[in-house]
């Protein structure tokens, strides 16, 4: 445990990290400004707690395949409107998480000891070189940040 005074925002261990994904601070609007100038995947960037906290290579595969965008855009080449709809799909793929127990890939189990049931619904992420479910395409995957990433070459772009 560690005792900070002050504003929690304020600890060193949190001071820097964005903000949560599932608040109003977060928003289409926030991802545009942030990502000015950063060439960097546009993967790589919403993984970056320092932009936002939370997002890990399992949802952002999702969102951004909701999104229709592709992972290896460059941050500052997304449009306002396709960040818009990234951080709404990002919020709505977390809360799905969550409102499932999380996704267990292998061993893990939530604090109820039940393991977490939103990999039934993953429709990218692990699934490298299988059909797209909306178009029917084999699914893509590279390596981006030394994290596995699929996406489909037709539906995102």
């Amino acid at each position: 445990m560690l005792w900070h005074g002050g504003p929690p925002d304020q600890h060193p261990l949190l001071h820097g990290l964005g903000p949560e994904p599932l608040t109003e601070d977060f928003d289409g609007n926030y991802l545009k400004i942030t990502a000015q100038g950063k060439k960097v995947a546009v993967k790589n960037f919403i993984m970056n707690s320092s932009v936002v906290t939370g997002v890990g290579n399992i949802y952002a595969n999702e969102a951004l395949f909701s999104a229709g965008i592709r992972p290896t855009r460059p941050a500052s080449r997304v449009s306002r409107k396709r960040y818009v709809r990234l951080a709404e799909q990002i919020k709505i793929i977390l809360q799905n998480a969550i409102n499932v127990g999380g996704t267990t890939l292998r061993d893990f189990t939530g604090g109820d000891g039940k393991p977490g049931y939103f990999r039934q619904s993953l429709k990218v992420y692990g699934r490298g070189g299988d059909p797209c479910v909306a178009c029917g395409m084999t699914l893509r995957e590279v390596r981006l940040g030394q994290r596995s990433t699929v996406y489909c070459q037709q539906c995102q772009t």
